[in-house]
């Protein structure tokens, strides 16, 4: 029904026995129930400057609800609505699967569409782009992952560092870091196209991605995700009608916040 894309733990470091330590389950796991609701808030920028081009900026953002259908260790079966505010507003079943490495949703026939969970971020932590963590988290305690499909802001075949930044036993609260590169094209069908403009005229020019480097931080509290950033740069090439190459660096800002529910009107 579902085929899932495992990510490597390759090393775990080494943290002082003083450290405070909290399991992975009770931070990184959500122990939903029927009935729970959740609102999320997200926007993502994105900038492009190219030599003798005026510089882009552009964003788009909204935010979204989910009410807990069921759950269980297998699956969490949720209904999602969202609005992307000045484009479109929409609403699905959705089940996560696979520790939420896997997206379903349901068709109008009962059956499930699934596919890689490849959103920059979400409701919970997602081991396809964060990697299966050790089973005790404490400040210090590093991992590395590969994560091999291109994602929402990051090409296939990556490399990424997770770092803990801080474990609150008491709350169930951990903050990550995440820290990775990559090369090429980014999933969810990024557009091989730019536009421009330069002199009052806009142009289209075609896209040669570079490498793309990642950073931020996430705070998550008993398995869900509650405030969520990251900065992603790439060096790119971008080709004129005339076949004139233009370097280019382009900029992702990524947010994503908790919010009180519901959070559509």
């Amino acid at each position: 029904m579902y085929k899932s894309l495992p990510t490597a733990l390759l090393t775990v470091s080494l943290v002082t026995p003083s450290a405070e330590a909290a399991p992975a389950t009770a931070t990184l796991v959500p122990q939903f129930v029927p009935g729970q609701t959740y609102g999320t808030v997200f926007s993502i920028m994105r900038s492009v400057k190219a030599d003798g081009y005026d510089e882009y900026a552009g964003r788009n953002g909204g935010s979204a609800d989910y009410t807990i259908i069921t759950a269980n260790p297998d699956a969490w079966h949720m209904r999602l609505t969202w609005r992307y505010d000045g484009r479109n507003s929409g609403g699905a079943e959705v089940v996560l699967r696979d520790h939420g490495r896997t997206s379903c949703t349901l068709t109008s026939d009962g059956k499930e569409d699934c596919q890689p969970a490849l959103d920059g971020s979400g409701l919970v932590y997602n081991p396809l782009l964060w990697g299966s963590p050790p089973k005790t988290l404490a400040a210090g305690m590093t991992w590395k992952v590969n994560i091999k499909p291109a994602w929402e802001l990051g090409g296939e075949n990556g490399t990424e560092q997770v770092t803990v930044v801080s474990v609150e036993a008491a709350t169930d609260t951990v903050v990550l870091m995440r820290d990775g590169r990559a090369d090429g094209l980014f999933g969810e069908g990024e557009s091989t196209q730019r536009q421009l403009t330069r002199g009052g005229q806009t142009e289209s020019l075609d896209l040669i991605p570079g490498k793309s480097h990642w950073k931020g931080y996430t705070t998550i509290v008993k398995g869900v995700i509650f405030s969520d950033e990251l900065l992603v740069t790439r060096d790119s090439i971008l080709r004129t009608k005339s076949g004139d190459q233009v370097r280019a660096t382009e900029r992702w800002i990524m947010v994503l916040n908790a919010a009180p529910y519901p959070t559509l009107s």
